[in-house]
């Protein structure tokens, strides 16, 4: 009799040691975060099939092989696993999506896939570990194509027992959704939304709120699997470090950091530049921040001929001539004077005036002002810049241009 209970004793921890799997709920963030991803509208019409998950992993025909089990389907997806507070951004990684059920109970829980690739993603202007720094980032060249190459291969979906049996590595509980409904209509449908990739860039990726729904055969058995993936048409752009989104927000360009090469930002010209009329010898290439492209205009205080011509000459219009904000010559009107940067006129009222010798020798005379060709230098120079290569510009001495 002794021996008898020793044994049943041992039954019983053997068995609850591996017991059946149990719903788990991931993390539902808050209303702020669901809005600043786009939840609205609730319409989700739209297939993502084959483009957040591919098609052989949705349907009632995949319903078994995965994680270990003979009745449970899944699909691989790349998706937000940390969405960032400020709504800046998130981390993105590989996960296997997986419609579970035990005990006439269905929900959908997430795994870690093997060999999985994570990287962090920001809105246009942001950039950092979790998207709250802003300026001008070192520039990341990774091609996220290769780095999240084929994730809808196979050979990432888990058809071990591995992942199921070790819990480090299930990572629902930490998963951040933007709606969840579990174990519904006597278990048998559950639906999550997830903050989804729908495209990946060299340099970028596309994403948006898809709507994931999971079905278990009622009665029956308690096979279960992916149903559906739709969205809502909503959809945002999200860049590497060091790019910007384009204008229309379809993909992500070099910003004005070292990832703008001339190239580069030669192919990502401004509407009404040509790169056939850019010559390294004359012009300067700039970042237009307002309209998340490139332009170029003239150098050594040279302005392009017209609007419609962008060959560089001096400008007409003697002491009155600058060159306007669209890099064209222009001249200031009767009663007004270029400033110091002659990119623009200022009424005589509102002019500074220096002494001879400051315009010649700078404010202590110690310099030979008279020598700086580059109006801006010059500025640097009268007005006492303690970088003798400095440039004045909107009242600062900066570095120059």
């Amino acid at each position: 009799m002794k021996k008898f209970f020793i044994i049943l004793c041992g039954l019983l921890v053997t068995g609850n040691a591996f017991g059946a799997k149990e719903l788990q709920t991931p993390s539902v963030v808050s209303d702020t975060l669901k809005y600043a991803w786009y939840i609205s509208p609730w319409e989700f019409n739209r297939d993502l099939t084959n483009k957040f998950m591919q098609s052989w992993m949705i349907g009632e025909t995949h319903q078994s092989g995965a994680c270990g089990t003979n009745d449970e389907g899944a699909g691989v997806a790349i998706i937000a696993t940390n969405i960032f507070s400020n709504g800046q951004g998130a981390e993105f990684c590989t996960r296997q999506i997986q419609s579970a059920n035990a005990g006439r109970k269905s929900w959908i829980d997430f795994y870690a896939t093997k060999d999985y690739q994570c990287a962090v993603f920001c809105k246009s202007g942001f950039y950092g570990p979790r998207c709250d720094n802003t300026g001008t980032p070192k520039c990341d060249h990774t091609d996220y194509t290769s780095w999240f190459d084929n994730i809808a291969d196979a050979k990432f979906l888990d058809t071990t027992s591995k992942y199921c049996n070790d819990k480090s590595k299930i990572k629902t509980s930490d998963t951040p959704v933007l709606h969840a409904v579990l174990n519904q209509n006597s278990g048998t449908f559950s639906q999550v939304i997830v903050l989804g990739v729908l495209e990946v860039k060299p340099h970028a990726i596309i994403v948006g709120p898809v709507d994931i729904h999971a079905n278990r055969k009622a009665h029956s058995t308690s096979s279960s699997w992916i149903s559906s993936v739709k969205g809502n048409g909503n959809q945002k752009v999200l860049c590497a470090a060091g790019w910007v989104a384009n204008s229309d927000e379809t993909d992500c360009i070099p910003g004005p950091s070292s990832c703008a090469t001339t190239e580069t930002m030669l192919n990502n010209l401004c509407p009404g530049f040509n790169q056939s009329n850019y010559t390294s010898s004359e012009h300067s290439l700039n970042y237009d921040s307002g309209k998340n492209c490139y332009y170029f205009q003239c150098q050594t205080n040279k302005g392009f001929r017209s609007q419609n011509d962008r060959t560089c000459v001096e400008c007409d219009g003697g002491a009155l001539a600058y060159v306007n904000a669209d890099g064209v010559c222009d001249k200031c009107v009767k009663g007004e004077y270029p400033n110091s940067n002659r990119n623009g006129c200022l009424p005589k009222d509102r002019m500074n005036t220096y002494s001879q010798m400051q315009m010649k020798s700078g404010p202590n005379s110690n310099r030979e002002c008279w020598t700086e060709t580059d109006p801006a230098r010059f500025g640097g120079c009268v007005h006492g810049c303690p970088d003798t290569k400095s440039c004045y510009i909107d009242g600062n001495c900066k570095v120059c241009d």
